[in-house]
């Protein structure tokens, strides 16, 4: 019963009147006043066209109008001069509020910078399909003696060497350094006289490589070793790739000549009594810049005919 007496005092229905207009006031300062404050209720900005502006002057004018954007401009139109508008959204006449974000695409300055393939290695056929894809043209292809053929050994721009993810700028050209590959047939250069280094380089230099090598007599310094023989002969037609024999000593040229001799025996063919071996050692130790005296000693006994050294005409060097 006490509970419906509080209907029936005026306490009660002051309140509830109260209460309803405190609601109401609310409700409409939040979505009459502030919301329409907030939201700039029909204040409305149309968007300019902007597909005939640069991109200096789009954003200027956005600027002024109170509105943001975001710029795209990774691809590039080679069609489209540089830093065009290629598009926008939302489209131009639509209508925005301030602050509203408009996303443009905008024309780049040029292509951007593509990064060099790892290539090195590589064959020419694979090589040349990476660098299309890159966007970088193929120069000029230069081959150079090495044992990998048409394998790339170098790649250059504008001369110099470069290294895998150089930035490079779209349709550049660059130049590919190729291999030759192994000769055949190639003339074995001539090593007489040379000190053992200096012969070793040669060898690596005309692309054999450095067989055996066998030393006569006592070694004292390693460094004056001289070359006395060599296999293949100088002169030889021998295919790169493979292996040169050497000789070297630090003994005097007139003390080899009879180990000479027998090289020639086995390498030359040469007979025992055949005088060209010594006179060909005679005319290599005399390039070298030593004079040695090759005369055969006369024999004071009754000569046998079959057994007559033949004899080298003048003027005539046989290898």
């Amino acid at each position: 019963m006490r509970f419906l007496k509080a209907f029936t005092k005026w306490q009660f229905w002051a309140s509830l009147v109260l209460m309803a207009a405190l609601v109401y006031g609310l409700y409409h300062f939040t979505f009459r006043v502030w919301l329409g404050a907030y939201t700039n209720h029909n204040q409305e900005i149309a968007i300019p066209d902007l597909s005939k502006m640069k991109i200096q002057e789009a954003l200027k004018n956005l600027d002024e109008l109170g509105l943001t954007y975001e710029i795209d401009s990774v691809k590039y139109d080679s069609t489209k001069s540089s830093y065009a508008i290629l598009d926008f959204y939302p489209a131009a006449g639509f209508k925005v509020k301030e602050g509203r974000r408009i996303f443009i695409k905008s024309n780049p300055k040029t292509w951007r910078p593509v990064a060099l393939p790892d290539i090195i290695g590589k064959s020419k056929r694979l090589a040349f399909t990476q660098l299309k894809l890159a966007g970088l043209v193929v120069g000029d292809t230069i081959y150079e003696p090495d044992i990998a053929k048409d394998a790339v050994l170098r790649v250059l721009f504008q001369g110099k060497q470069i290294s895998k993810d150089t930035e490079l700028p779209r349709f550049a050209k660059v130049d590919i350094v190729l291999g030759k590959g192994l000769e055949y047939g190639v003339s074995t250069p001539n090593l007489v006289g040379m000190m053992l280094d200096q012969a070793k380089s040669s060898i690596l230099a005309n692309r054999f490589e450095v067989g055996r090598i066998s030393v006569q007599g006592a070694v004292t310094d390693s460094s004056k070793l001289r070359i006395f023989y060599q296999y293949p002969i100088q002169g030889d037609n021998y295919d790169q790739g493979l292996p040169v024999d050497l000789w070297a000593s630090e003994l005097e040229p007139a003390d080899l000549q009879a180990f000479v001799k027998d090289l020639d025996r086995q390498y030359r063919n040469y007979s025992e009594n055949d005088s060209i071996s010594a006179a060909k050692y005679a005319e290599e130790l005399n390039r070298a810049g030593t004079k040695q005296n090759t005369a055969p000693v006369k024999d004071q006994s009754v000569p046998d005919p079959s057994k007559q050294p033949a004899k080298q005409p003048e003027g005539i060097t046989i290898e």
